[in-house]
């Protein structure tokens, strides 16, 4: 039983730590967002607490495996079950109606073309600017958009041909398909990292009992 519980142990960390990694990636999507896109601060800021939440969980995980703690261990593991639940609605909330938070973000994107500092000059930065030289394009539909194309339409002297109103829907669609994939894996893994928790804590308290009417 001893040999069992520390290989469950072991188990449990590894799974642990590999959740903890899950919520850094979701860290770094969260600052990613923020540091790109000025207008989703609000959907950044929760993506950035769901990381620091996932993160914190998996310490707690790791705490209870490492000490060895059967009540650390299944509140993890029911925290973890809850998390999962949530979570899955979540994503199928979202898949459900990406087509409205496509067109958010195509309202939103309206809002940049409109508010961009006239006249257009180089040394007026914008984010229409910015999503110009960061997606090789020009305009809201194409370079005819503009009397005389900025130097963000043009990449190593070439102009840039697409309008940025459909490759910037077609990244952010793009990007929320493999956020909701990062979802699902997530549950998956923390699916996998109850289980051992619970498994563990049983373990553990088997143990323990053992020890309690059979000492050494």
């Amino acid at each position: 039983m001893a040999c069992s519980t520390k290989t469950l142990k072991v188990c449990a960390l590894v799974w642990d730590v590999i959740y903890a990694l899950f919520g850094l990636a979701i860290v770094g999507v969260g600052v990613y967002v923020i540091l790109e896109f000025e207008q989703f601060y609000t959907a950044a800021f929760i993506i950035l607490g769901l990381g620091i939440v996932v993160i914190l969980t998996a310490i707690l995980g790791s705490l209870g495996a490492s000490h060895e703690s059967s009540r650390i261990s299944k509140t993890f593991a029911i925290i973890l079950i809850l998390w999962a639940v949530l979570q899955t609605l979540t994503v199928g909330f979202f898949w459900i109606f990406q087509s409205t938070l496509l067109i958010n973000v195509d309202k939103t994107f309206d809002q940049l073309w409109r508010n961009q500092p006239v006249p257009i000059k180089p040394e007026n930065a914008s984010q229409i600017a910015s999503i110009e030289r960061w997606l090789d394009c020009c305009g809201n539909v194409g370079p005819n958009d503009y009397m005389h194309p900025p130097y963000s339409c043009y990449s190593n002297d070439k102009l840039s041909l697409d309008g940025c109103r459909q490759k910037f829907l077609e990244y952010i669609s793009d990007r929320w398909d493999a956020f909701n994939f990062l979802s699902i894996g997530l549950v998956l893994v923390e699916l996998i990292c109850a289980a051992f928790a619970w498994v563990l804590a049983n373990s553990i308290l088997n143990r323990w009992r053992r020890s309690k009417y059979y000492p050494k």
